[in-house]
């Protein structure tokens, strides 16, 4: 049966195209979120072992569980020095950090400092220009941070160590940074061993010890476990630099990886997908050979020979489309690291890697899945006896026993899925709104068979008119219900996720803004903290912020701290934000939070009193909700206080014009941020939170929407495959239409109708429920929030109509060529 199947296979080859691209993309999908795991962890310890690229063996505190966490284990030069006399120890070093400012003549930068030895590996750093620090004014800094700051070799600059002790630094090398992102986020600073001690003072600890060999590391390794106990540090850890660097990854990532987790459940959702195709796909084909199968059986072959057969084609169409597809996974992210390589130069660390694993796996499952998609179809088959098989056999439906059991079962899931759903919704619980639309999907796509035909032929019959080719098409799109459901179920599963993302994420997206809206009385807030902006020079930049486009209106505000007896048995220190009221007016979106004179708008702290004594004088006191910075007063009334309070500072408040788009706001909060020299990211408000939250859930929908696209590009190939196996098994009904009279164009009309009847009715199903499910999922993840406010996103829904209905339409060209091509008389000759 061997050479039967693979004789199939050559004939029927252009039938298994479709099968091969959905399973190729399907076991892509999964090839590539492995990937993603592997080369994420690849990458991770690239990045977090920069520190331990050349070491042996690492040393670090590693309390047991049952440790006190107020006791640590303290790593000092004293260990550091003794390990570095240990037999077998060629080079040793510490990791710490001591932080301090470093200041040129232009600005202050945060600067973490390590101490290094050029007899010690140089603590782990690779100079790049210049020499080590030796002397105790010296210091060699990271090159991206050297341009950044606009330092070289020969420079001086101004350290100040934590107690604001500041000194004279003579820059004399540039290393290479980091590419350990706990450590490259500030400006990282070598200094003698020496030097480093003195500036640290009692922050001179080291977090690991980082130890070469000249040696065997086991023996080294038992020295460094002896050296340790012996100090009585018997919770200090030694293990390999690739165990330390494995360790940490493995923090860092909490032990599972959420986006591997996510991306392999959008994986499955393609594979169901691709499995649906690969079922159709099979059925229809075993249908055509039902006279063949039929001949092999009547000539003696047993049904698990025949049954032998097909299951070897599919393991053979399975083999090939699994291995296409992790040669595809493996292309799409080593060119996806090679253009991040390219676009963000800093990521060069980044690396793709490929478990066994990671290639067996999609491998076996696609294999697996072709083979279990494939046997059901023929299981069906081969239950036949030779003369039955001569004849089609019925697909499930309410007139047999499999679509009975398919429907009850199916009713009872949509109907306790649905309750979940909707009690869900109701009670503001996402956990069991999450299970019951788990139970009821499942349910209604059991019960596709009776609402998918209908759908179909409706709307068929209401497109029709008096068009041959419609009304032909109409019923051709149904005259196979089975097959119809099976098609128009792999597209419906794709668009009713797609949809219900938007819907759900545009309803939270909607929910939030108004949220923020109502909570922020002001776009934006500026404030000086430094203390080295004046009142009159911030009044100054308010009139130059009001000239940029997209600002309608500035006003300035005084922060200071001062005591309040809010009848809590001690004064409390709140802070106050003074205001000129007619001109914070202009800024402010609700007019509620404007101050009058005397009077204190109290924000922060909750209280019973109509006045409080602040600052030794009596206000009036009106609560707010809102989301301030501080108490609101009057500038009026900041005058008549007794406050001094030497950490005051002034600040801008910006009302952003209402017709400026999202995506602009970080374009005006950076401009302000060069105006005013605050960086852009002390820059708050409403604007600003929504900008966030925008763009947060813009990112999230598009990366979801783009993984869900993969399914519905399988179903659309499922569409095409469809089309293109009815063609051939209507060969000589089709060639009967054209000799009774119907032209080409409408007989390619007629196909790209039924293509479209099918694509564009299992769209618009999967809409409907898309929408169903975004809501009530919105209301159920969102309800804590308040009153939600329910966004539909007509024009994003009509887009997944439009090219879902486009997309079959295309799929519909190459079978409608093929059967216009064939002549009426060699149609009619076809068996």
């Amino acid at each position: 049966m061997l050479h039967v199947a693979l004789s199939n296979i050559k004939t029927y080859a252009r039938r298994y195209i479709a099968v091969v691209l959905a399973v190729a993309i399907g076991t892509a999908f999964l090839a590539a979120t492995l990937a993603v795991n592997s080369s994420t962890q690849a990458t991770l310890k690239n990045s977090l072992g920069d520190s331990y690229k050349s070491a042996d063996l690492v040393a670090y505190w590693d309390p047991s569980p049952s440790a006190d966490p107020d006791q640590t284990t303290e790593l000092t030069a004293k260990e550091i020095n003794g390990v570095r006399n240990l037999p077998g120890v060629s080079t040793a070093y510490g990791l710490g950090y001591a932080y301090g400012q470093l200041h040129t003549a232009d600005n202050g930068y945060t600067i973490q400092t390590q101490p290094v030895d050029p007899n010690q590996g140089l603590g782990g750093m690779e100079l790049l220009e210049g020499r080590a620090p030796l002397a105790n004014n010296e210091m060699i800094i990271d090159d991206s941070h050297a341009k950044d700051m606009g330092i070289s070799v020969g420079d001086v600059v101004a350290l100040s160590d934590d107690q604001g002790k500041t000194q004279n630094i003579n820059i004399v090398g540039i290393q290479r940074s980091s590419a350990n992102p706990q450590t490259s986020a500030y400006a990282l600073g070598g200094m003698s061993e020496k030097a480093w001690n003195h500036f640290a003072g009692d922050s001179a600890i080291f977090r690991d010890i980082v130890i070469n060999s000249d040696g065997s590391i086991d023996a080294v390794r038992q020295d460094l476990q002896d050296y340790f106990a012996d100090q009585k540090k018997i919770d200090v850890a030694v293990v390999t630099a690739d165990q330390k660097v494995i360790d940490e990854v493995a923090q860092m990532t909490g032990g599972t990886d959420q986006l591997s987790i996510i991306l392999i459940i959008f994986a499955l959702i393609a594979l169901v997908v691709t499995g649906l195709v690969v079922v159709n796909t099979f059925s229809v084909v075993i249908a055509q050979r039902t006279r063949e199968l039929a001949l092999l059986r009547t000539l003696g072959a047993k049904r698990k020979q025949i049954r032998s057969s097909v299951l070897i084609e599919a393991l053979v169409i399975g083999i090939v489309a699994s291995v296409i597809g992790v040669l595809l996974a493996i292309a799409l992210m080593a060119g996806l690291i090679q253009l991040l390589h390219t676009l963000v130069p800093a990521m060069s660390y980044a690396t793709l890697s490929m478990t066994p694993i990671g290639l067996a796996v999609p491998i076996a499952v696609g294999i697996l899945m072709t083979v279990v998609a494939a046997s059901l179809p023929a299981r069906r088959a081969m239950k036949l006896a030779p003369l039955a098989a001569l004849r089609p056999f019925d697909a499930a439906s309410v007139k047999n026993r499999a679509g009975i059991v398919r429907i009850v079962f199916g009713s009872a899931l949509a109907l306790i899925g649905v309750g979940l759903l909707v009690f869900g919704a109701v009670k503001g619980n996402l956990v069991v709104a999450f299970l019951g639309g788990l139970v009821s999907f499942p349910g209604i796509l059991m019960l596709a068979s009776l609402f998918v035909p209908s759908s179909v032929a409706g709307i068929g019959k209401a497109i029709a008119g008096k068009s041959t080719s419609r009304r032909l098409a109409a019923l051709n799109a149904v005259r196979n219900p089975g097959r119809t459901t099976a098609t128009a179920t792999a597209l419906l599963i794709g668009v009713t996720l797609v949809s219900m993302i938007m819907v759900g994420g545009q309803t939270a997206k909607a929910s939030l803004n108004n949220s923020v809206a109502a909570e922020y009385p002001v776009d934006m807030m500026v404030s000086f903290y430094d203390g080295a902006t004046s009142k009159a020079k911030a009044e100054e930049l308010a009139k130059t912020i009001d000239g940029v486009d997209g600002v309608s209106a500035t006003s300035t505000f005084t922060s200071s701290y001062a005591d309040a007896d809010l009848d809590m048995g001690e004064p409390v220190n709140i802070q106050l934000i003074a205001v000129d009221p007619q001109q914070y007016a202009k800024t402010v979106l609700d007019q509620k939070v404007v101050p009058e004179n005397g009077e204190l708008i109290l924000s922060q702290w909750e209280t019973d009193q109509k006045s409080i004594e602040v600052a030794g004088q009596s206000l009036k006191v009106k609560k707010s909700g809102a989301l301030l910075s501080g108490n609101l007063i009057t500038n009026e009334t900041f005058k008549t206080l007794d406050i001094k309070d030497p950490s005051s500072y002034p600040g801008i408040i910006v009302k952003v014009d209402s017709s400026i788009a999202g995506s602009q706001i970080n374009e005006l909060v950076t401009e302000i941020s060069d105006i005013t020299g605050v960086e852009s990211s002390m820059i708050d408000g409403g604007v600003v939170m929504k900008s966030m939250f925008t763009q947060i859930i813009d990112v999230l929908l598009t990366i979801v929407s783009a993984l869900l696209a993969v399914a519905v590009l399988i179903a659309l190939i499922g569409v095409a495959n469809t089309l293109s196996l009815s063609v051939l098994e209507r060969t000589r009904e089709n060639s009967l239409l054209r000799a009774l009279g119907l032209k080409k164009k409408q007989l390619q009309s007629m196909l790209a109708t039924e293509a479209v009847l099918i694509g564009g009715v299992a769209a618009l199903l999967g809409m409907v429920l898309g929408v169903a499910y975004g809501l009530l999922g919105a209301q159920s993840a969102l309800a804590s929030m308040g009153t939600l406010t329910y966004s539909i996103p007509w024009w994003q829904l009509a887009a997944v109509l439009a090219v879902s209905v486009i997309a079959a339409l295309l799929a519909s060209i190459t079978p409608g060529r093929r059967a216009a091509r064939l002549s009426p008389v060699e149609g009619l000759a076809t068996e």
